[in-house]
């Protein structure tokens, strides 16, 4: 989820600059917060209460009791300033948060460049202590008009309970355990490779289905499926994220859709070839790519496995 807050301020104080109207902010000074959070812990939440959200980031890295803070000097390149990064600590002397002012065009360009630089640190940081640790809550402030934008992940919705079968074969259980860890994890690069698995999956059953209906002189009867034309209609109607994510596709077959979307994520982020295009966490345009097509995937996967096991 998303939020932007926007202050009012008394007709008799003095007010900031005014930017762009509306959320997509204007250009100028960028104040960001990244949350640490220990995976498998602390990383999604379950209320909206921001201030409350950056004094709980921890991480399993631990400096001495004098020390309140520490200061990292970013070098990019000869061409661009240096950055500074102010890593916070919180009462059990871990750290907390990492925050850092940049120039940027609007919000969407500063958690763009802020995580470019932030998610390497944390990846040396990974290594350098052979530590888990990943970001949260993400905080942007623009410091013209002290507008504020949180990204908060969430706890799914809670489920009412209605298996009253409990059966399953064993070809269907490598299928189900890969769409578990795909909607369980909330690193989006493993959701993507996972969802993939339980598309292809269904994919190759079907295939060796239709084979061995050939070799008996029978016409195969698996099914085609396709996009609605109207992306509109499915799910909820607010559901702007998976409307957005199949609208490219409209009226297409998954098996098409499938195909245009391996070679961007499943290729790129499966075969670490140095030689070819690879997608990383570090870098905010590859992550945009992956969250982009993810909520598309998940539906398509989710449409494939549900027949596969209606039918089967």
């Amino acid at each position: 989820m998303s939020y932007m807050v926007e202050p009012i301020f008394s007709e008799h104080s003095p007010h900031p600059v005014p930017g762009t109207p509306g959320p997509s902010g204007s250009p100028g000074l960028y104040r960001l917060t990244y949350v640490l959070a220990v995976p498998g812990r602390n990383v999604v939440q379950d209320e909206v209460n921001f201030e409350k959200q950056v004094r709980d980031g921890d991480s399993l890295l631990e400096v001495s009791p004098e020390t309140h803070y520490l200061e990292l000097i970013i070098g990019i390149d000869p061409t661009q300033m240096d950055t500074t990064m102010r890593v916070n600590v919180n009462d059990s002397h871990r750290l907390r948060d990492v925050e850092l002012e940049i120039r940027a065009d609007n919000f969407a360009h500063a958690q763009n460049v802020g995580h470019d630089l932030v998610a390497p640190v944390l990846s040396r940081w990974a290594f350098l202590h052979d530590v888990a640790i990943t970001s949260s809550v993400v905080q942007i402030e623009e410091l013209t008009t002290q507008i504020r934008q949180w990204i908060v992940p969430f706890v799914g919705a809670v489920k009412g309970f209605s298996d009253i079968e409990g059966v399953s074969t064993e070809d269907h259980r490598v299928l189900l355990s890969a769409y578990r860890e795909g909607i369980s994890s909330t690193e989006p690069l493993w959701q993507a490779l996972s969802l993939f698995r339980v598309a292809e999956g269904v994919s190759q059953m079907r295939q060796v289905r239709s084979d061995a209906a050939l070799a008996r002189g029978e016409v195969p009867s698996e099914p085609s499926e396709r996009v609605p034309n109207d992306v509109a209609a499915i799910g909820a109607a607010n559901d702007y994220n998976l409307q957005d994510s199949l609208r490219p596709y409209s009226g297409r077959k998954f098996s098409a859709v499938l195909d245009s979307i391996r070679p961007v994520l499943r290729n790129a982020i499966a075969h670490l070839n140095p030689d070819e295009d690879v997608l990383v966490q570090d870098r905010w345009s590859d992550l945009r790519k992956v969250e982009s097509s993810l909520p598309a995937l998940r539906w398509i996967a989710r449409q494939l496995l549900d027949a596969e096991l209606q039918a089967h």
